[in-house]
């Protein structure tokens, strides 16, 4: 059952604000298996695509604490919810402390699933989580 709907739009100009913000950002909000991807991908080198890669994990993030009806308040962080790919490159999202405990407090203690799609462009990015329980 479909227990919540998030969707969120970036413009990712709003991250190309130069290299020393992107770095603080990522390792003030991002978890280590995001870095770990990130660095896998050898992003770091390419400022557009370091932008474009932080803008799209942002809006991710921003698409799930909407499913879960909270936003960022009641102490959830950008660090509770992880948003890391498979072998396929298709997100997967795992949830942490807060985060974690609102989603099962919203399906009632039952299994949960986060799907997640992400589109991103040069100047926009957007995805949509949904919540669902089983």
């Amino acid at each position: 059952m479909i227990m919540g709907l998030g969707c969120d739009i970036v413009q990712v100009s709003r991250f190309s604000k130069g290299e020393i913000f992107l770095l603080k950002f990522i390792k003030k909000y991002f978890t280590y298996k995001e870095i770990e991807e990130l660095e896998k991908k050898n992003i770091y080198k390419d400022k557009e695509g370091l932008a474009l890669a932080v803008a799209t994990r942002f809006s991710a993030k921003e698409a799930v604490s909407k499913a879960l009806g909270s936003g960022f308040r009641d102490g959830i962080t950008l660090k509770d919810i992880e948003i890391v790919h498979d072998e396929l490159g298709c997100p997967k999202v795992n949830l942490y402390g807060k985060a974690l405990a609102r989603a099962y407090y919203v399906v009632k203690n039952q299994e949960i699933k986060v799907h997640l799609t992400i589109s991103n462009e040069r100047e926009y990015v957007n995805a949509v989580a949904v919540l669902e329980s089983y």
